[in-house]
């Protein structure tokens, strides 16, 4: 009977580690352990220089935390461009032009697991009355590491992956909304069954970036964007490179946590 019951014992005593061993694992995959800072400061002062030098006022450029609306709430690029007067209502042309509001965001941003990002959020809200929103991808850059550059490419339904050709430009007119994800081109790789060309390397190792030193520890999305009034009337285009750039953050380690209270935090 003693045997017995010192064989429970430690069966379930076994049992116990394992279960703990798992949910730690578990927890090790879930839990936010680096930050994705985005340098706001720097993208907002290298588009009101862009602005300032082509005669605009630098002070439309804006980079702020979004806390409502139709983008996610973090940092984003807000632009207040005057409205073409041509294309105004009558009675409003004399008056001065209203300003539209233009905002662009690329996620994720803030406390992520240790887990490679596939391919970077774009999101482009135009809220402007007579402004398109135009996006050339391929005149746009990722950057890894170091200052070497890799041209964008955006995914997109059925596409035909052949790197060779150029890509379509994106279009926002007013009042709409794009949201789409991009990668770089040295991601993809051949199928050696098929010889086609296909997902093969996130575009963001996170935890291989984590582990590096601190001028090591960043990224950036460069995106080649102009503003233009619709049918090209009443106004000057406005061609900008926003520098969007991150840098990844560990967060400090955290002590073991007892499966218990793993249990009851979930």
């Amino acid at each position: 009977m003693e045997i017995d019951l010192l064989i429970l014992t430690v069966y379930f005593i076994c049992m116990g580690y394992v279960v703990y061993q798992m949910a730690l694992s578990i927890e090790e995959e879930l839990e936010d352990q680096v930050v994705l800072v985005p340098d706001s400061e720097t993208l907002e002062s290298s588009v009101r220089s862009q602005l300032k030098r082509q005669g605009f006022a630098e002070t439309i450029a804006q980079a702020a935390q979004v806390d409502s609306g139709p983008l996610s709430k973090a940092i984003a690029l807000q632009l207040t461009p005057p409205e073409p007067r041509s294309l105004a209502p009558a009675p409003e042309r004399e008056n001065e032009a209203d300003k539209g509001l233009i905002m662009l965001q690329v996620l994720p941003q803030g406390p992520q697991p240790l887990q490679p990002v596939m391919g970077l959020t774009v999101q482009v809200v135009n809220q402007s009355r007579a402004l398109q929103v135009t996006i050339d991808w391929d005149r746009s850059s990722i950057t890894r590491m170091t200052s070497e550059i890799r041209r964008v490419i955006r995914h997109t339904p059925g596409m035909h992956l052949d790197l060779t050709l150029p890509q379509v430009n994106s279009v926002i007119n007013p009042n709409q909304l794009l949201r789409t994800v991009v990668t770089s081109e040295d991601c993809f790789g051949r199928n050696t069954e098929t010889q086609v060309l296909q997902m093969a390397a996130p575009v963001v190792d996170v935890p291989k970036m984590a582990g590096l030193k601190d001028s090591l520890r960043h990224y950036s999305l460069d995106l080649v964007v102009q503003l233009m009034p619709f049918g090209g009337r009443g106004g000057r285009p406005i061609t900008l490179l926003m520098p969007f750039r991150f840098t990844v953050e560990p967060l400090p380690a955290k002590a073991a946590i007892p499966m218990v209270n793993w249990i009851l935090k979930r």
